[in-house]
């Protein structure tokens, strides 16, 4: 068993020297293949809300809240309930600045 990374990444350099060089080629590879348009595109932009039994709800905060409320539960079932409680809290920030922006843009008038 190695003692530390740089130990083991020295005993297993004839793996991770063809992977790092790789990853340096397609990087290269990627920034110079692409060619520049100059062409305008419109796109239709669409509304993000749906409709749920006569509430109209932006699908970003609803599926956040979907994902939010899965982490809870699979904390909850795994006995983790401190890590899952500041966890959530961490989670929930983006779902409360997603349901402030919402209210503070339908508040003002434009």
């Amino acid at each position: 068993m190695e003692k530390t990374i740089v130990q083991f990444i020295l005993d297993n350099i004839f793996l991770f020297l063809p992977l790092g060089a790789t990853g340096i080629i397609a990087t290269i590879v990627l920034l110079l293949l692409p060619k520049k348009d100059t062409s305008q595109k419109f796109e239709d932009v669409k509304t993000d809300f749906i409709t749920f039994f006569k509430f109209r709800l932006n699908i970003y905060v609803v599926v956040y809240l979907f994902v939010w409320i899965m982490i809870i539960i699979i904390g909850v079932l795994s006995d983790f309930l401190v890590p899952t409680l500041i966890g959530g809290v961490i989670a929930a920030i983006p779902l409360i600045v997603l349901m402030l922006l919402e209210y503070k843009t339908n508040k003002s008038k434009v």
